[in-house]
């Protein structure tokens, strides 16, 4: 099976060798961290106006060619949140009447 190179590893990626936190790179960025990290999981539309505008910025800052990143944008689909594979269990407390 081949793993696809997704817009959102490449970032990821490049911002570890950087050895940049999310924090680092979006305020050079100028955008909020959360969203850097909606991006790097594939959470957010990938042909949105908002990706498209910072990949000129990410290709500066990762000193790699901007058609590049707009290949990897072009085959990346939004991946939807799938709370089943969650880490962590979630647990109910139910309201007891004394």
């Amino acid at each position: 099976m081949e793993t696809q190179i997704t817009l959102g590893h490449a970032i990821r990626s490049g911002r570890r060798e950087l050895d940049l936190s999310q924090k680092e790179l979006a305020t050079q960025l100028q955008i909020d961290y959360c969203w850097l990290s909606q991006l790097e999981n594939n959470r957010l539309e990938p042909s949105s106006d908002e990706v498209k505008e910072i990949l000129p910025r990410l290709a500066s800052i990762f000193q790699i060619e901007v058609e590049y990143l707009e290949l990897l944008r072009s085959q990346t689909t939004k991946q939807e949140l799938d709370l089943s594979k969650a880490l962590f269990p979630v647990y109910y407390r139910e309201k007891i009447d004394v």
